[in-house]
């Protein structure tokens, strides 16, 4: 059996001037950040049926918004006597009385 010495990581020095494009570097591509996931308003539920009318499909993921009003499109959530339903907006008439969520990403997997 080998035994390997560990090497060492020696420190970067920095001579000269830094490049100009670095200050145009994305930053790392982060779902906490671009979907708000760290929100208490923002829910995850896993879909357990198919709606293949509104596009959702069982194994879903729904990423849903709790502060936002729903559009006449929007996918809505709603959650009524321990039952979550799920709506398109304009079938809805009276969102008032109901605590309801607007679907913002749909999350799939592909396997």
């Amino acid at each position: 059996m080998r035994v390997y010495e560990s090497a060492t990581i020696k420190e970067e020095k920095l001579t000269g001037f830094q490049s100009p494009c670095s200050e145009f570097a994305e930053k790392p591509l982060s779902f906490d950040e671009r979907y708000g996931l760290g929100n208490p308003g923002i829910k995850l539920l896993k879909v357990e049926s198919d709606f293949p009318q509104l596009g959702v499909m069982k194994g879903d993921e729904l990423l849903v918004d709790l502060s936002k009003r729903p559009g006449p499109k929007s996918l809505v959530v709603t959650f009524l006597e321990d039952e979550v339903r799920l709506f398109q907006g304009n079938k809805l008439t009276d969102l008032d009385d109901v605590v309801c969520g607007v679907v913002t990403v749909i999350i799939r997997p592909f396997f």
